[in-house]
């Protein structure tokens, strides 16, 4: 189960975040529509071996959403004045799809919080048809059908071959969201803030060593992507998992796993 804590910013933020183990920090930040809940089992393997967190995003467990337009970088900038409320000087940053997002930004907009940064399923300029895929599924969010709002979500973001292995699977996390839904503002403002994110002209500025992850099967965020990441970034390995979808990190948990601790030990 995981439990929610809250710790107060400097500037009288409140925040909500979800914990667990000790040692050095691994920070984990969700992307489009994601929550702490989306971590428990990783949360579970690597709070053996150190301390996992992961902060809510703004319009999550019961923190207001933005008023308005809120970009990765506001996001990272957020989660910094998080950090220093926690008094965490420094962490690993690993963030997925949107979360890689905000990762590169609070590399950048805060060199000195991240050690080691992990980017998987992400991108450093969104192109065109990912950004009209969240676009349509942000409207089909906001009708009457979740259902299928939801499907037409896991059909975009988990592969071919886990689907047809794990569609009970997929149905019952499905019915698990309906139950505890993620607001639609959050939904809204995410998707804004992903289409609007571009780090291209500043890759070569994030210092520290990075892992790059991506599904090669991935329908939502092309490969190419991950590829630019690591042609631009200075300190950055890629490793790419055949077959998998954009949530390889879930398809592929083992291996995932092994190879973010194997970077972790050795970067």
């Amino acid at each position: 189960m995981m439990q929610t804590s809250w710790t107060t910013t400097a500037q009288g933020e409140r925040m909500a975040l979800v914990e667990r183990g000790a040692g050095e920090v691994l920070l984990f930040i969700s992307g489009w529509g994601g929550d702490a809940v989306s971590w428990e089992a990783e949360f579970m393997w690597f709070g053996k071996r150190m301390r996992c967190l992961t902060l809510e995003h703004p319009g999550l467990a019961g923190i207001p959403a933005p008023a308005g337009p809120f970009s990765t970088a506001d996001m990272a900038d957020r989660i910094a004045r998080g950090l220093a409320a926690l008094g965490i000087a420094s962490v690993s940053a690993l963030g997925m799809s949107m979360g890689g997002a905000v990762a590169q930004e609070l590399a950048l907009r805060h060199p000195g919080r991240v050690r080691r940064l992990v980017l998987s399923g992400t991108f450093a300029r969104m192109d065109v048809r990912a950004a009209r895929a969240l676009e349509v599924c942000t409207r089909l969010l906001a009708g009457p059908d979740q259902v299928a709002a939801l499907q037409m979500i896991y059909w975009l973001i988990f592969g071919a071959s886990f689907h047809a292995a794990n569609l009970p699977a997929l149905d019952a996390l499905l019915e698990s969201r309906l139950d505890s839904p993620v607001p639609l503002e959050v939904f809204q403002y995410q998707a804004a803030a992903c289409i609007a994110h571009d780090t291209t002209a500043r890759l070569g500025e994030m210092v520290c060593p990075t892992l790059i992850t991506h599904g090669a099967a991935d329908l939502l965020v092309d490969v190419a992507h991950a590829r630019q990441l690591a042609a631009g970034i200075p300190h950055a390995r890629l490793v790419e998992f055949p077959g998998a979808g954009h949530c390889h990190v879930w398809e592929e948990p083992a291996r995932y796993r092994q190879e973010v601790l194997t970077f972790l030990e050795t970067a």
